[in-house]
């Protein structure tokens, strides 16, 4: 399966002074931002900063899908796509979320 990086999810109490920092020290342009989050996108990537009440914590979402090789070997039978989340922790307790493209056979008869 491929996996993909789709954005990276920063957590902070320090929301206002992390933007003007990547503004003012960085020279970033923030395009996306609220008084409650901010957004910059690189190469695809989301790296969101939302503000949280809580400590520093940091989450990484993916996504997994097949490769062309693994759609090739797939048998043609009507099917449902269905979407799921799973969420595990790396040993530095950064949560990682895994978006994963299901392939369910439909098993509907004819009456």
């Amino acid at each position: 399966m491929i996996t993909e990086i789709k954005a990276v999810v920063f957590k902070t109490s320090q929301l206002k002074a992390t933007k003007e920092f990547f503004e003012s020290k960085l020279e970033i342009a923030i395009e996306e931002s609220s008084i409650t989050h901010f957004v910059i996108h690189s190469k695809g990537i989301r790296i969101l900063f939302v503000e949280s009440d809580d400590h520093f914590e940091v989450e990484l979402y993916v996504r997994k899908t097949l490769s062309s090789s693994a759609k090739n070997k797939l048998t043609l039978h009507p099917i449902e796509k269905k979407s799921a989340l799973t969420i595990v922790e790396d040993p530095n307790n950064i949560k990682i979320i895994i978006s994963k493209l299901l392939t369910v056979k439909n098993n509907k008869q004819d009456a």
